[in-house]
């Protein structure tokens, strides 16, 4: 497996943990809380890039780890918002 997506992949998988565990923790209270588990997997990708190699492509993976929390935490706000009463 090459360093990119070695060190992508682990914030993907943050995110869909964090956003299970907003669901069952917090469901009613989950878009609130679905923006700070975004922080945290931001702050965790730019600890896992720049702990990493130094190889070129750093904003690539960075961005492809943040994008792709993005993505999975708004498939989790699709899911916990109709579940929701707002």
């Amino acid at each position: 497996m090459t360093w990119r997506w070695a060190s992508v992949w682990p914030v993907w998988l943050l995110a869909a943990v964090g956003a299970v565990l907003v669901a069952l923790l917090q469901p009613d209270d989950g878009i609130v809380w679905l923006p700070i588990v975004l922080g945290v997997c931001t702050l965790t990708a730019f600890a896992i890039q720049l702990g990493g190699p130094t190889v070129p492509g750093l904003v690539d993976r960075l961005a492809a780890a943040v994008f792709g929390s993005v993505v999975v935490l708004a498939l989790a706000s699709a899911i916990l918002v109709p579940l929701t009463a707002l």
